[in-house]
Protein backbone atom coordinates (compact mmCIF):
# COMPACT_ATOMS: atom_id res chain seq x y z
CA UNK A 1 0.00 0.00 0.00
CA UNK A 2 2.85 2.64 0.80
CA UNK A 3 4.89 1.91 -2.72
CA UNK A 4 1.43 2.71 -4.41
CA UNK A 5 0.48 5.83 -2.70
CA UNK A 6 4.73 6.82 -3.45
CA UNK A 7 4.12 6.42 -7.10
CA UNK A 8 0.99 8.10 -6.77
CA UNK A 9 2.42 11.12 -5.04
CA UNK A 10 6.34 10.76 -6.96
CA UNK A 11 4.92 10.84 -10.74
CA UNK A 12 2.90 14.35 -10.87
CA UNK A 13 6.02 15.98 -8.22
CA UNK A 14 8.77 14.62 -11.07
CA UNK A 15 6.55 15.51 -14.05
CA UNK A 16 6.36 19.19 -12.33
CA UNK A 17 10.10 19.04 -11.55
CA UNK A 18 10.93 18.24 -15.55
CA UNK A 19 8.66 20.80 -16.54
CA UNK A 20 10.01 23.29 -14.49
CA UNK A 21 13.72 22.70 -15.69
CA UNK A 22 12.48 22.50 -19.21
CA UNK A 23 10.78 25.53 -19.20
CA UNK A 24 13.54 27.05 -17.21
CA UNK A 25 15.78 26.61 -20.19
CA UNK A 26 14.08 27.99 -22.32
CA UNK A 27 13.06 31.24 -20.80
CA UNK A 28 16.57 31.82 -19.98
CA UNK A 29 17.44 31.26 -23.45
CA UNK A 30 14.89 33.17 -24.61
CA UNK A 31 16.30 36.27 -22.19
CA UNK A 32 19.76 36.25 -23.62
CA UNK A 33 18.76 35.87 -27.24
CA UNK A 34 16.43 38.92 -26.72
CA UNK A 35 19.21 41.28 -24.66
CA UNK A 36 22.58 39.86 -26.79
CA UNK A 37 20.81 38.61 -30.54
CA UNK A 38 22.56 35.56 -30.30
CA UNK A 39 22.10 31.87 -28.31
CA UNK A 40 24.24 31.24 -25.17
CA UNK A 41 26.42 28.24 -25.61
CA UNK A 42 25.17 26.07 -22.95
CA UNK A 43 28.03 23.63 -22.74
CA UNK A 44 30.72 26.43 -22.33
CA UNK A 45 28.78 28.08 -19.42
CA UNK A 46 27.97 24.56 -17.87
CA UNK A 47 31.88 23.92 -18.15
CA UNK A 48 32.88 27.44 -16.68
CA UNK A 49 31.24 25.47 -13.37
CA UNK A 50 33.72 23.66 -13.08
CA UNK A 51 33.10 19.96 -11.40
CA UNK A 52 29.62 21.11 -10.85
CA UNK A 53 29.19 20.76 -14.32
CA UNK A 54 28.64 16.70 -14.12
CA UNK A 55 26.60 17.01 -11.04
CA UNK A 56 24.30 19.37 -13.14
CA UNK A 57 24.50 16.42 -16.21
CA UNK A 58 23.91 13.45 -14.04
CA UNK A 59 20.67 15.43 -12.56
CA UNK A 60 19.17 16.37 -16.55
CA UNK A 61 20.16 12.76 -17.53
CA UNK A 62 18.72 11.22 -14.80
CA UNK A 63 15.09 13.30 -14.72
CA UNK A 64 15.20 12.34 -18.47
CA UNK A 65 15.65 9.00 -18.14
CA UNK A 66 12.94 8.60 -15.55
CA UNK A 67 10.62 10.49 -18.03
CA UNK A 68 11.37 8.03 -20.58
CA UNK A 69 11.11 5.23 -18.05
CA UNK A 70 7.59 6.85 -16.87
CA UNK A 71 6.34 7.01 -20.69
CA UNK A 72 7.05 3.37 -21.23
CA UNK A 73 5.30 2.31 -17.94
CA UNK A 74 2.02 4.03 -19.32
CA UNK A 75 2.64 2.59 -22.57
CA UNK A 76 2.72 -1.03 -21.44
CA UNK A 77 0.00 -0.15 -18.47
CA UNK A 78 -2.15 1.10 -21.36
CA UNK A 79 -1.68 -1.83 -23.81
CA UNK A 80 -1.87 -4.45 -21.15
CA UNK A 81 -5.29 -2.79 -19.80
CA UNK A 82 -6.09 -2.62 -23.79
CA UNK A 83 -5.55 -6.34 -24.34
CA UNK A 84 -7.27 -7.20 -21.34
CA UNK A 85 -10.38 -5.84 -22.38
CA UNK A 86 -10.18 -7.28 -25.57
CA UNK A 87 -9.69 -10.21 -23.74
CA UNK A 88 -12.41 -9.85 -21.37
CA UNK A 89 -14.89 -8.62 -24.49
CA UNK A 90 -14.15 -12.02 -26.47
CA UNK A 91 -14.70 -14.09 -23.44
CA UNK A 92 -18.12 -12.40 -22.84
Amino acid sequence: MVSKARSVTLSPLMLAILGIWFLANILSQLAFISSHGIPYDGVVMLESLGPLYYAIIAAELLLWFWLLFFLVIKLVKHFSDLQKTKSDIANY
